[in-house]
């Protein structure tokens, strides 16, 4: 049978060390082992680095690589398939063109985002979306966003759940006590995984800790929010205003991006992860603290109920009395904890990135032919 000849840019995947990146970077090494494809990966023009201007023209130099030179590629090189993971993806293309849209937080919460890329999703997202042959998402709930906001087909738009990496997110999964130490992390914290956006909802799991804290069943617990902070981004100062004015700066922990090597004994040690989110197209943290062996409590919205199933607590994002009640019930009862963590490790195994990456394989084997 002959291969498929797969073109796979990594241009704008590679930019970025969590969400799209580890959905780019896990697939990829799936892929480059499929003996059904004959695999190129284009990394775009080489990183330029440092300074407003250079920063400036390291975008522009991207979109160019994206909407020019790429496309003259595939035509020189007469590929079957090119597959965008990271949202951007040639206008035009000389083969059929997938493209993995993960969500539509840019549409629903700019204020998340750089403003050029926001103007930039807005005007040429739609003609991206309707030239591609396929549209990727990791959920039934981002494949309902999308069809409603560009008004796709549903045949066009596939859903293909992302996976988890069993090996290194399981029970097992040791903790470095150096490395804890340095970051003043103790044992019995409760684990919150994700950038400091707005739509992640941290001031009000902040509240929810200060209501158990009032009541007594907090004790010297720790929450430590694992995430980066992205400067001019809405999200980070209201997240420290809420540490501060609920005095919770002892009982608070700000160790920015948690190094990749750091994060499944991080998810493995904690009493409990928490993702209270107003909005998630798969939501990669619940999955990995599921495999890790870790209780969970999520909201009820978006993506969440889909990858958590039945091995979670799901409440109402906005509810702080719930989410206080819910956080207090795993802490308080370990018979509760551990029937969640029986279930989240039986559903944290159907999802692994070796059925991500066979889904896929059928989709460009279904454009081929």
């Amino acid at each position: 049978m002959k291969k498929i000849k797969l073109a796979w840019d990594h241009c704008f995947a590679r930019r970025n060390p969590t969400g799209t990146g580890v959905y780019a970077a896990s697939l990829l090494k799936q892929l480059s082992h499929d003996p059904a494809l004959d695999l190129t990966v284009f990394h775009g023009w080489p990183k330029g680095s440092g300074g407003r201007l250079r920063r400036a023209l390291k975008i522009a130099g991207n979109m160019a690589w994206t909407h020019f030179d790429l496309p003259l590629r595939l035509w020189k090189q007469d590929f079957d398939v090119l597959h965008s993971p990271a949202f951007i993806a040639p206008v035009e293309a000389p083969c059929p063109v997938v493209i993995t849209v993960h969500d539509i937080t840019y549409l629903l919460y700019p204020s998340h985002f750089a403003p050029w890329w926001v103007r930039y999703m807005k005007s040429v997202m739609p003609a991206a979306i309707n030239s591609a042959a396929a549209v990727i998402c990791g959920s039934e709930h981002s494949k309902r966003d999308l069809v409603s906001a560009y008004k796709l087909s549903s045949s066009k738009v596939h859903v293909v759940p992302y996976g988890v990496d069993h090996q290194s997110f399981c029970p097992e999964a040791a903790l470095d006590s150096q490395w804890a130490r340095e970051i003043g992390i103790r044992d019995g914290y409760v684990l919150h995984v994700g950038g400091f956006y707005e739509r992640k909802n941290i001031p009000t799991l902040l509240a929810a800790v200060a209501r158990l804290r009032t009541l007594g069943k907090w004790g010297d617990r720790q929450l430590v929010l694992a995430g980066a902070e992205a400067p001019g981004i809405i999200g980070g100062n209201e997240i420290r205003a809420a540490i501060a004015d609920l005095d919770l700066s002892t009982n608070t922990v700000l160790p920015g991006r948690v190094p990749d090597q750091h994060l499944p004994g991080l998810y493995a040690r904690a009493s409990l992860l928490v993702m209270p989110s107003l909005y998630e197209g798969f939501g990669l943290p619940v999955l990995e603290s599921m495999a890790a062996g870790t209780p969970v409590v999520a909201s009820n919205t978006s993506s969440l109920p889909e990858v958590a199933g039945d091995a979670a607590i799901l409440v109402s994002p906005k509810d702080t009395v719930a989410l206080a009640d819910a956080i207090g019930q795993v802490l308080e009862n370990p018979g509760l904890g551990a029937e969640l963590r029986s279930r989240g490790l039986k559903r944290a195994r159907q999802f692994d990135w070796q059925s991500t990456a066979a889904k896929t394989v059928e989709l460009y084997c279904a454009l081929v032919n």
